[in-house]
């Protein structure tokens, strides 16, 4: 049998989305950067590292905010405990 106790978030975390969309922003800052002072990216390579952040920031975006939010059905589960 599984424990259905939730596990209780961070009260000091804030922000969880803000931490992925600034990670990604500097993914491609970071690209630019790169090539700016001469590393040999192809553009096809710059393609695929951006796709791969575009495909797994929301991804992990999700994950984020769901390990620091409650859904309004658990505050009210944990408010009548």
């Amino acid at each position: 049998m599984t424990d259905s106790t939730p596990i209780i978030p961070n009260a000091t975390s804030e922000e969880p989305a803000l931490s992925v969309g600034a990670g990604s922003a500097a993914v491609g800052a970071l690209l630019t950067l790169l090539v700016a002072f001469g590393v040999d990216l192809t553009e096809v390579q710059i393609k695929a590292i951006l796709g791969l952040v575009l495909i797994g920031g929301p991804v992990a975006v999700a994950w984020l905010i769901r390990l620091r939010v409650y859904a309004p059905a658990t505050v009210a589960r944990l408010l009548r405990r």
